[in-house]
């Protein structure tokens, strides 16, 4: 007999899956245009936290559960790295570096969750995903460096864009084994984003200041950048989860720092450079190689 919520098929998760991740690859462009005239963090705080209330709203109007069904300490640790940390380091990125390049380096956080899994969790990793995992940071690195080889010059800002990652796997790791079978994903993500959100307001008030514009055109990027960059994919990759297998759903993800990288050319102007396309392939094939499952 198929599972309960599996009867869909892998190919369903799939396709979710892949709906998902050029979901999340496509709001990057968006979100450039809207730092054009808020301030990084302000934005950052605007698009996560609509999206969280598009998320619980959601689970209202489908009369599901809308607490997070884990402690709030949990929710809290959450908010932390993967709000207010990933967020505004990867905004902050979009705004000083461009959309391509903090899509490549935001999207690195599995590389690193699968790193200090390995080391904290004990978790094992096989020969093909430490290779992964090497391949991944070195094109991470490509995209940091900017030469010349010594004494080594790097881009702080897009540092900055790796350390969110590395915060948002902090977060990932910190957590595993205090979320329960009883949790809620959907609402634990809600949750963590309107805390987050309201964390990087307050953050961003004190050291942006204020937008330049708050008019028809900002709005309409907040609301768009929070339903395609964080309400949808995050329902669409949790329903994927429900249908099919993790290691199967999560293999897809290379294609985030692949539709943000493309999407923000023809739409930004930003002509990837020689570092951008190294990095890019290699994060794509690191990605792949740590997430794709092993062929039995």
């Amino acid at each position: 007999m198929t599972p309960p919520g599996r009867r869909h098929g892998p190919a369903s998760a799939s396709l979710l899956a892949v709906l998902a991740m050029v979901a999340w690859g496509s709001a990057y462009v968006p979100s450039a245009w809207l730092v054009e005239s808020w301030p990084p963090l302000l934005a950052a705080a605007a698009r996560i936290g609509i999206g969280g209330l598009i998320l619980l709203g959601v689970l209202l109007v489908l009369g599901r559960p809308a607490l997070p069904g884990a402690e709030w300490g949990v929710v809290l640790v959450l908010a932390l790295t993967q709000s207010v940390i990933f967020y505004g380091a990867t905004f902050v990125g979009i705004a000083e570096e461009g959309a391509g390049t903090a899509a490549v380096l935001a999207n690195t956080d599995p590389l690193f969750v699968a790193a200090l899994a390995a080391i904290f969790l004990g978790e094992r990793l096989g020969p093909r995903q430490w290779a992964g995992l090497v391949v991944g940071l070195v094109g991470a690195a490509a995209v940091v460096w900017q030469g010349p080889l010594w004494p080594p010059s790097v881009s702080w800002i897009s540092l900055l864009v790796v350390i969110g990652a590395l915060g948002w796997a902090v977060g990932t790791v910190a957590v595993t084994g205090r979320i329960r079978a009883g949790a809620r994903p959907v609402a634990i993500a809600g949750w963590q984003m309107i805390i987050g959100g309201a964390m990087l307001a307050v953050i961003g008030a004190l050291l942006g200041g204020a937008p330049q514009s708050t008019g028809g055109r900002e709005i309409g990027l907040i609301l768009l950048v929070a339903l395609v960059g964080n309400a949808i994919p995050f329902a669409l990759f949790y329903v994927a989860l429900g249908r099919g297998d993790a290691g199967r759903v999560s293999a897809w993800f290379f294609l985030v720092p692949v539709v943000g990288v493309l999407s923000a050319w023809p739409l930004l102007g930003e002509v990837p450079g020689p570092r951008l396309w190294v990095g890019l392939v290699l994060v794509c094939a690191g990605l792949w190689m740590v997430l794709a499952p092993s062929r039995r």
